[in-house]
């Protein structure tokens, strides 16, 4: 086990990983700190407001430790042992040599190459799309209003760039608190973006241990879809996105009876349908 040693003014903290990111903001603040755990840095300098040290107990975690020189963030160091913890059984001895021979010089080598291994080790792969609504901001007319998914084609790398920089505080696997079956196969939930149809969609890449049952997959729907509304997708649409004709922003999630969450199979359906409907009216 990895644990901080956090020092603000005359009170201590101790916390061990990985924990629910939530969590350790309510922990911190029991303690009077109130910064992001992503702008808290390793550093336990005696001029420093706030002392981070961390230690580890045994053999392997602290050459973990080790990996890290001080400048990296509460949050990296959370992200990494989730990442460490949740790779795949085919990928762990091998995983675990390298950290005790001291083979990575920083987190960002550690998680590049147990991305590497994963994806070299077949994992199962599922792919889950929803509708995508955005609102432009004009400053000319200081008014909001719905645009259609033409100009979100136009501007979807932009709006991929700012749906990673919204998960750089980790993996979104840490968030899942559903059900212990889907998250013991649960390795990796990552949200983007996808042109599929000829329409922009969101898509959430998910990397499973083992296959879902039917039930496991519609209680990981189920998640996404509360992530799309109150968690990720609720910070996500509070930020602007620049493009030259005003602020854009983009909604995971909206009201509409149109809305949906589904699987690779259910949007190919959804898809076959839309085509036939549109060959119909012609």
């Amino acid at each position: 086990m990895v644990y901080t040693e956090i020092k603000n003014k005359r009170d201590t903290l101790v916390l061990g990983f990985p924990r629910n990111a939530a969590d350790m903001q309510i922990k911190l603040s029991s303690i009077g700190i109130h910064k992001n755990v992503k702008d808290i840095p390793l550093s336990a300098q005696e001029s420093d407001d706030i002392r981070v040290r961390l230690y580890a107990e045994n053999n392997i975690w602290n050459h973990f430790v080790r990996i890290f020189s001080g400048t990296e963030s509460l949050a990296d160091v959370n992200e990494a042992v989730w990442a460490i913890l949740k790779a795949d059984e085919v990928i762990k001895t091998e995983l675990e040599q390298n950290i005790i021979h001291d083979q990575y010089d920083s987190v960002q080598e550690l998680l590049k190459d147990i991305e590497g291994m994963t994806v070299s080790a077949g994992k199962y792969t599922e792919s889950f799309y929803f509708p995508l609504k955005g609102m432009l901001d004009e400053d000319e007319y200081e008014d909001y209003y719905e645009i259609d998914n033409m100009f979100l084609q136009e501007y979807k790398h932009d709006i991929r760039e700012a749906v990673e920089r919204e998960q750089s505080i980790g993996d979104m696997a840490q968030y899942f608190n559903r059900s212990e079956s889907v998250n013991e196969k649960l390795a990796s939930a990552v949200w983007s973006v996808d042109e599929v149809g000829g329409n922009l969609y969101g898509r959430v890449n998910v990397r499973l241990k083992e296959p879902l049952t039917e039930g496991e997959t519609e209680i990981l729907k189920e998640w996404i879809s509360g992530q799309n509304s109150d968690g990720l997708g609720e910070g996500f649409e509070q930020r602007a996105i620049e493009t030259e004709e005003g602020d854009l922003y983009v909604s995971f999630w909206n009201s509409g009876d149109g809305y949906f969450v589904y699987s690779q199979d259910e949007m190919d359906a959804y898809l076959r349908q839309q085509h036939e409907m549109r060959m119909g009216g012609m």
